[in-house]
């Protein structure tokens, strides 16, 4: 259900497809686009992917890899690239840290005293550094998600280009086209980066305002 929520509330306006968090099947597509599933319902479509879609086999054969070589380049890198900015970005690394295999294509995150990088990996046919990659992105939301990125009401789209920008400065991480904005490019520099992340945030974030609201006024 929060799959549901979350994808029909926000995550297909910006493009992201159905099949990036459930199984490619015609029956969780039916799911995601009943608007208001009834509890039956809910409860008729989880009964199909536990006892018909779910095999733990599909979710378990990247586990060696993860562990023997992802996570200690992992660990290098945040050492090495994000420590040194935690004062800069007023965050602080969690003294735990859960990754979870899913269904799916792309990867997401969940933050507060639980936080965790969810991996959405069965439609995965890439390389090991680019699952690095996606940990490394994920995490980074992870560590700005409650101290600048609620606390000044950044919108998905932005959200997600200040990590892409905040990637590529420190791990040469490619930026995601869909979302690629010169706004926001003027303010989050390599310099606010790494010196103070954000008053960059606090400030484009007033200036958008600022702009919608001209833009809105303009409309009527």
């Amino acid at each position: 259900t929060h799959v549901h929520r979350r994808y029909n509330n926000i995550l297909k306006y910006y493009g992201y497809k159905y099949s990036d968090f459930l199984p490619k099947d015609q029956r969780m597509y039916d799911f995601i686009n009943t608007k208001k599933p009834t509890p039956a319902q809910i409860q008729y479509y989880h009964d199909i992917f536990v006892n018909e879609i779910y095999k733990e086999s599909d979710l378990s054969h990247f586990d060696t890899l993860i562990k023997n070589e992802i996570i200690p380049r992992f660990q290098h890198d945040v050492e090495k690239q994000i420590v040194p900015l935690l004062s800069a970005w007023k965050t602080k690394i969690p003294e735990k840290l859960s990754i979870e295999c899913l269904y799916g294509n792309g990867a997401s995150y969940g933050y507060g005293n639980t936080p965790r990088i969810i991996w959405r990996m069965s439609e995965y046919k890439g390389d090991k550094y680019k699952i690095l990659d996606s940990f490394l992105h994920e995490f980074v939301h992870i560590l700005i998600e409650e101290q600048i990125i609620q606390k000044y009401n950044v919108p998905q789209d932005l959200k997600e280009h200040i990590v892409d920008l905040i990637g590529s400065e420190l791990f040469n991480r490619n930026i995601q086209k869909k979302f690629a904005n010169p706004f926001v490019d003027k303010y989050i520099t390599p310099d606010a980066i790494k010196t103070d992340l954000e008053s960059a945030v606090k400030k484009m974030m007033a200036d958008y305002t600022t702009l919608k609201q001209a833009q809105s006024t303009k409309d009527r």
